[in-house]
């Protein structure tokens, strides 16, 4: 399914009304029963189940949205907008925050602010949850927009695509989750970037080998990239006091190096940190000199991180 596509001229004068109705709704005052809004809501055509909070001190208005398979372009995901739109504003419902659960993909959302105003989301949401293997996780705001795609093993996949689809700008950012491991992104996904991930999957390398990492968090932003590795030694347990560079500092030398020349294939400032659990024992960063008195243990990891940089 494509961004620019059936319906798009309707779907966007659809989305200026739903975004009129969005924010007149924070005129209304908050209704003492909630449930009225959610009976009205589950009898729109469309709709599988819906979930609308009750306001109150401890919790702010929101209203979530199930609906079938039948909504598959950005016209019809509009109107349905606008209808959920109309009946909370008539019914007096606060400004909220409303979330659309497709059924067939349960695990994804799309969560819109009273302050939405980008005709493309909706053709971008079905886009994504259309081509992608992963759960997405997508946050629409005035200013900014946060796209978080949950694919386990098919991460590596999920970034081609996303590639391939080209959407982003400077407000969007990316998080591709695969276990406990992130990759970041700000802006558009580049080929760049997909090499950039595929390169540290192969450096985190597996369970069981001398070194590898239990999990990584890469963050390529505008003006910096940083990785962090949690890093295992073998299939043993290493102590802080055992993890010294005497004993340990060949054995994990191949995975600084390659680190290193990975993040700095990217021409942007580098961070790079290794830990071991809490244990964070070596941290470099680019044109900046090691940190004297970070390890408690003065074990010199700094320094040795430095030299192989």
């Amino acid at each position: 399914m494509g961004i620019v596509g059936v319906g798009r001229a309707l779907a966007m004068s659809t989305i200026v009304m739903v975004i009129t109705g969005l924010t007149l709704s924070g005129c209304s005052e908050p209704v003492d029963d909630a449930r009225t809004v959610q009976t009205h809501l589950g009898r729109l055509h469309q709709v599988v189940d819906v979930d609308v909070a009750t306001p109150g001190t401890d919790r702010t208005a929101a209203i979530t949205v199930t609906y079938d398979g039948d909504v598959e372009q950005p016209s019809v995901l509009a109107g349905l907008v606008g209808e959920i739109v109309q009946v909370a504003d008539d019914l007096g419902y606060p400004a909220y925050p409303l979330t659309l659960v497709p059924a067939v993909r349960p695990e994804s959302s799309l969560t819109v602010r009273a302050s939405f105003h980008e005709d493309n989301v909706l053709a971008t949401w079905l886009t994504l949850t259309d081509a992608l293997l992963g759960s997405v996780e997508y946050v629409a705001q005035r200013d900014s927009e946060t796209i978080t795609v949950a694919s386990e093993g098919a991460v590596a996949h999920d970034v081609a695509e996303v590639r391939r689809i080209g959407h982003g700008t400077r407000n969007t950012t990316w998080v591709f989750r695969a276990g406990a491991s992130a990759f970041t992104v700000d802006g558009r996904v580049r080929a760049s970037d997909v090499a950039l991930f595929q390169a540290t999957q192969r450096t985190a390398g597996q369970a069981g080998q001398p070194v590898w990492a239990r999990s990584w968090q890469l963050d390529r932003r505008a003006t910096h990239v940083r990785l962090d590795l949690d890093v295992a030694l073998g299939t043993a347990d290493v102590s802080p006091r055992e993890l010294t560079v005497t004993r340990y500092g060949r054995t994990l030398a191949g995975l600084a190096r390659t680190s290193l020349t990975t993040l700095e294939a990217t021409r942007k400032p580098v961070w790079l940190t290794l830990h071991s659990g809490d244990d964070t024992f070596a941290t470099w960063a680019s044109g900046r000199a090691p940190t004297k008195g970070r390890d408690p243990l003065g074990r010199g990891w700094d320094a040795w991180l430095s030299r192989r940089a």
